[in-house]
């Protein structure tokens, strides 16, 4: 009888080894849970960065953004100047926004000099009245042509804008030789007169803080069109290029140059850089 119970137990401990040897049955089971929760809890977090980013692609990825903002510098051929811009996207095609922006502009016919006996003179512009500056202020629209389906893609956007334009005026002072009651020829401060000033009494250009006290102003509108380069390799962050025409007409003549031409209206090109960023509304 003691010989059958010991063959029982063995068989017992052959069928059911879970009851007599625990450990070494749970031990695997609970490495494995920790394994797998350690290894979860951080592809959580990757997962919810770049879920959209990898599994729906780039442009379905940018449904996550609904605003963004760049600033930058642009070049026209008649000027150089800075802006900033703010968007509001509507959809992974489409975005409106609006724009502020001040250049400067330049006559084609200004051209420097300066006295060739006066080589510490500062150089100046011959017959130039005013020196111009534009601030713009508009809204605007872009709609994608190109859709960036990869990182290291190029998205291309068409741009157009529109609203005021405020010419500002600052006339030009120049540094003019006058005769001291001594009788030594001093350079002066005072307000080009083409009438009276010319190179053989002209000294040089005078500081850029004269004539701030005598601004005058010109309403206008203008308009502009173009093609924006987004080539950022991060959704969020906004890295582009922006070339087209941009035009800006005044209520009058803008009296920049003493012996030439005037304009109204000033048609240029443009080339832009700017950087900003995408954001989701809180």
């Amino acid at each position: 009888m003691k010989k059958r119970n010991e063959n029982q137990n063995v068989l017992l401990s052959s069928v059911m080894p879970y009851k007599l040897r625990p450990a070494t049955y749970c031990s695997p089971l609970i490495i494995f849970s920790i394994f797998v929760f350690l290894l979860v809890v951080p592809l959580g977090k990757l997962y919810s960065q770049g879920f959209l980013e990898d599994t729906l692609g780039v442009a379905d990825a940018n449904l996550l953004f609904k605003q963004q903002a760049v600033g930058g510098l642009s070049a026209h051929t008649e000027g150089w100047g800075f802006f900033f811009r703010r968007a509001k996207i509507l959809n992974i095609y489409r975005k409106i926004f609006w724009e502020a922006e001040a250049v400067t502009m330049h006559d084609e016919h200004e051209y420097k000099t300066s006295d060739p006996n006066n080589p510490d003179a500062s150089p100046y512009y011959f017959g130039k009245l005013n020196g111009m500056e534009a601030i713009r202020l508009g809204i605007g629209a872009s709609q994608m042509l190109w859709r960036k389906n990869d990182l290291s893609c190029t998205q291309i956007d068409v741009v157009y804008a529109a609203g005021a334009s405020i010419a500002i005026l600052k006339p030009v002072y120049l540094d003019i030789i006058t005769s001291s009651p001594t009788g030594d020829d001093l350079p002066v401060a005072e307000k080009y007169d083409p009438n009276t000033d010319t190179p053989t009494n002209i000294y040089g250009r005078a500081s850029v803080f004269d004539g701030l006290g005598e601004l005058s102003f010109y309403p206008g509108a203008y308009g502009r069109a173009g093609l924006n380069f987004d080539f950022s390799n991060r959704h969020q962050l906004i890295k582009a290029f922006e070339i087209g025409l941009v035009a800006d007409a005044y209520s009058k003549v803008i009296p920049i140059m003493a012996f030439a031409k005037n304009n109204q209206v000033f048609v240029n090109l443009y080339l832009s850089f700017s950087l900003g960023k995408r954001w989701a509304d809180q």
